[in-house]
């Protein structure tokens, strides 16, 4: 799935993805598999299969898209924060400016709109994430009023909790509804944590997985790159996880254990890097074109380059999963 953006307008296409034709010449993998401590280490070398492979290509199949760039206003998006899907195929769309998410089908017709602005039950200030029950029914998380509200498949609203933290800040970038319990990704508070473990009456139970720093724990604290993409919850309740600013590696937990570590050598050691300052108006000023973010908080400011950054990981309906590197060239790499 990819999101364009468009004249402010906002599509979702679908892909097929992919199909791929190589030359004659067939290589043996060459990396190394070992066991530590209970986790399988799966080491891959600079150079892949991929590389080795003559005339190889991918192409991309347009299968289908929502949204358009002109036209009636219920395919016109503007700020569209998460997309989910149900056991049928149809797609729900949350637009966090407009604070309504819209329902279409597997074909991409337009079925209905299950939500609106406000404050009460089944309202919206801020939608954060989508998620689907076992029931089919729609989970929302509006992280503005740190609240759930769930929905019926036909847009009725059954249920808005309280505020999951009360006296704590939670961001949840991507909700998963395995059994009876609900599970957020994201940050809460000053945890360390990625998940976040609530019972079926949304009370806290527990928290899981510690965040490893890459590099700078003070940036990295206040960018921790919770992207939804950036884990799947497979129904068998394996986790498949990788950092936002891509550190080569894969992490695959059972049972919140880490299972297996999927590496990559590379010549890129740090997925970024930044500069630090306590001045914030100084790092106002600095227009270095080579630099592609600025970050201010807790009376800092972050300046920096990122070489490699994970967009998301997915999962093709064959089983085989894709994880979209975005990657910075320079005559330094």
């Amino acid at each position: 799935m990819k999101i364009k953006v468009l004249d402010k307008m906002i599509l979702i296409s679908f892909f097929l993805i992919f199909c791929l034709s190589c030359g004659q010449n067939q290589t043996e993998w060459q990396g190394v598999v070992e066991r530590a401590g209970g986790v399988t280490l799966v080491k891959n070398p600079k150079q892949g299969l991929w590389d080795l492979k003559e005339n190889a290509t991918v192409t991309m199949i347009h299968e289908r898209q929502i949204g358009e760039a002109e036209g009636s206003e219920e395919f016109l998006f503007d700020y569209i924060s998460d997309v989910t899907v149900n056991s049928k195929g149809d797609v729900y769309v949350a637009d966090r400016r407009l604070n309504e998410i819209r329902k279409f089908n597997k074909d991409g017709k337009y079925l209905l709109t299950v939500a609106r602005q406000g404050q009460g039950p089944g309202e919206f200030q801020s939608i954060r994430s989508l998620s689907i029950n076992a029931h089919d029914d729609l989970i929302v998380f509006d992280n503005m009023l740190g609240r759930v509200s769930i929905l019926s498949e036909n847009g009725e609203h059954l249920k808005t909790t309280k505020r999951l933290m009360p006296v704590s800040w939670i961001d949840a970038s991507k909700l998963f509804s395995p059994d009876e319990r609900y599970v957020i990704f994201g940050k809460l508070n000053n945890s360390p944590k990625l998940f976040h473990e609530f019972d079926r009456d949304w009370n806290i139970a527990e928290s899981y997985i510690d965040y490893e720093f890459v590099d700078n724990r003070e940036f990295e604290e206040l960018q921790l790159g919770f992207h939804p993409g950036n884990c799947i919850f497979q129904n068998d309740g394996d986790i498949l996880y990788t950092k936002y600013f891509y550190d080569n590696q894969i992490l695959i937990y059972k049972n919140w254990k880490l299972a297996k570590k999927i590496s990559k050598e590379s010549d890129i050691k740090k997925p970024y890097d930044i500069q630090v300052f306590q001045d914030v108006n100084k790092a106002m000023e600095i227009k270095d074109p080579e630099y592609d973010f600025k970050t201010f908080g807790q009376g800092m400011a972050f300046i920096g380059k990122t070489y490699q950054c994970s967009l998301g990981l997915y999962q093709l309906s064959d089983g085989t999963m894709v994880n979209f590197l975005s990657l910075r060239r320079s005559k330094d790499l």
